[in-house]
């Protein structure tokens, strides 16, 4: 297997967000471009430089129509906890099934390839304070559920600690597990709330907005391409980001991912 070069993989991953605005057009469904590759929408028009993942978002009710009729083209494919059992997001993601994916820190996931994270943003309640509540929640599950698969997967655990890991972990089963963290992130719908955001997002309070900010979407600028962005776009980044068009200093200009890509011929 020959690996992607860094601009092949950009152009994969592009491809998979056409399939999937096509898709989304074509099914009246919603979805945006949010975190890092917002950013890099807003900042450099297309992919931050030293950054090379996609992610996207979607409100619940979009997310789950998305992931339950997005087609399995044979080429692109989504993939989730759901319909595959190795799988270790509560999250979606959508696959080039062209490729391999060969992750460095766990066990490589059976079916993975280059992918387009799809993230659900739901609505948290009618306080600040409920809606944190909620986000604390999830992620110290989140976490718990991701050191255990750390533990479990990794081949430089220690044996005796992986062995009392996997003893508790398999006792919930994945599905059981995420599904538990669904109904949490799904506790409040969209339209009742005051305020909303990425249940799974990284950022805890500053995910969190006025609901008005992911209530309608707008075209943006990636890539010579034009895709969605939330109507609120500025307001998401400055929570995210505080001044984001602002670089950072060269030390931090690096690629957080953690595996290699290969196409499979």
């Amino acid at each position: 297997m020959r690996e992607l070069t860094t601009e092949e993989l950009k152009k994969t991953e592009l491809d998979i967000l056409r399939a999937i605005r096509d898709f989304c057009d074509a099914k009246g469904l919603k979805y945006f471009l949010c975190g890092g590759t917002l950013l890099g929408a807003v900042r450099h028009k297309g992919f931050i430089p030293w950054d090379d993942d996609i992610d996207i978002g979607m409100l619940r009710s979009d997310y789950e129509t998305f992931i339950k009729d997005f087609p399995d083209t044979g080429r692109y494919r989504v993939i989730t906890y759901k319909n595959n059992k190795e799988y270790r997001n509560p999250y979606a993601k959508v696959v080039d099934t062209a490729t391999v994916l060969k992750e460095q820190l766990v066990r490589n996931t059976e079916g993975m390839g280059v992918f387009v994270d799809v993230f659900p943003f739901d609505g948290l309640g009618d306080t600040m304070e409920g809606a944190l509540a909620i986000l604390n929640k999830v992620h110290h599950n989140d976490h718990f559920g991701n050191y255990c698969q750390f533990f479990f997967y990794s081949p430089k655990s220690p044996k005796k600690i992986a062995k009392n890991i996997k003893m508790v972990y398999s006792k919930l089963t994945r599905k059981m597990y995420f599904d538990a963290i669904g109904r949490l992130c799904m506790k409040n719908s969209f339209e009742d709330s005051k305020f909303a955001g990425a249940t799974m997002g990284q950022y805890r309070e500053r995910e969190i907005l006025p609901k008005e900010a992911f209530d309608g979407v707008t075209g943006i600028e990636f890539e010579g391409d034009t895709f969605s962005a939330p109507v609120g776009w500025e307001a998401y980044l400055k929570s995210l980001y505080r001044d984001y068009m602002q670089l950072p200093p060269e030390e931090k200009r690096v690629t957080h991912h953690s595996f290699k890509a290969y196409w499979k011929e």
